[in-house]
């Protein structure tokens, strides 16, 4: 049990009768480590320097079996302990700024195309009966840049830098507004799907503003499966309780509040965000490029231009 991988070697001075010798240790700390742990069974032990260097631990050598199986347990409870630091993750500085200005130019863009052209919402709400029995699949992602009014609008602005800053400081500006738009996009889905087959219509940006909650939750619960944490339910737990407990907080409010939206968006975040920390560890610059960058406002372009073809 000692640092040479278990081996016991003939300690100088020789142990007195009924006393057995376990070591070397390469210093005094880590044997009053397993000091502790005999310590811990109510029994004693004496801290001896090797004439040729290391340190011994005298034991009773009557009670040598139960030390040593006590010792195994403390050996495999603190294998990977302490858990090594995790690398800084990249992340952009002070989170991609322009971003957040993009982003709350589309959302105002297109609420002023609501106001011209009031078609343009009845085109892009997300109808569960549109989608699943027209196969209008684009409509779970045009959706998320309508809403329902100024307030609905102002609501899903500010929230949405904010959810917007963290996710660019964790994920990177390109990879974080990808993931942004894709919880939402499925988020929608789900919660048509929820409702379906009965008629159910839902719009707003607020929908990938809790996936942005979720995938800050799943990116923190990524985070602690390091080998020290992984057999640990409680580091896990946290990030997910915190992330409900804001949920609660801040998604059930509101008289025409679609609730199930923002419950299904929080879901769908939760996974997204752990493949994006995965993402990171593989390819650490992914938030960065400029071509994942486009993706998020492809994506919507994409989703509008499909609208339009089927519904010009």
């Amino acid at each position: 049990m000692a640092d040479s991988a278990d081996q016991i070697h003939e300690p100088q001075p020789a142990p007195p009768p009924g006393v057995f010798a376990i070591g070397p240790y390469t210093s005094p700390k880590r044997a009053k480590d397993h000091g502790l742990v005999i310590l811990s069974m109510r029994l004693s032990y004496e801290l001896v320097p090797g004439d040729e260097g290391g340190y011994y631990l005298w034991i009773d050598e009557a009670h040598k079996d139960d030390i040593y199986d006590q010792l195994g347990k403390y050996q495999r409870e603190n294998k990977n302990w302490p858990p090594r630091p995790l690398t800084a993750l990249p992340s952009d500085k002070p989170a991609s700024p322009l971003s957040l200005v993009g982003y709350s130019l589309v959302i105002i863009a297109l609420f002023a195309a609501q106001s011209r052209w009031p078609r343009f919402t009845e085109l892009g709400v997300s109808v569960n009966t549109r989608i699943f029995g027209d196969g209008q699949w684009q409509l779970p992602m045009t959706a998320l840049t309508l809403h329902g009014g100024i307030d609905h609008l102002i609501a899903n602005l500010v929230s949405g830098v904010c959810f917007g800053f963290l996710i660019n400081r964790i994920f990177g500006a390109g990879l974080g507004w990808t993931l942004f738009v894709l919880s939402g996009y499925i988020g929608n889905v789900l919660n048509a799907w929820f409702y379906w087959p009965e008629y159910h219509g839902s719009l707003g940006a607020s929908t990938a503003i809790f996936g942005a909650l979720g995938m800050l939750v799943g990116h923190a619960m990524a985070g602690k499966f390091s080998p020290a944490e992984r057999a640990s339910l409680k580091h896990r737990a946290i990030p997910l309780g915190a992330g409900i407990v804001i949920l609660l907080l801040t998604g059930f409010s509101g008289g025409n509040t679609d609730v199930l939206a923002h419950v299904w968006g929080f879901a769908a975040g939760v996974p997204l965000g752990a493949v994006g920390f995965w993402l990171q560890r593989r390819w650490p610059d992914l938030g960065k490029s400029k071509p994942m960058l486009a993706l998020p406002l492809a994506l919507i372009a994409i989703g509008w231009g499909v609208t339009v073809a089927m519904n010009g």
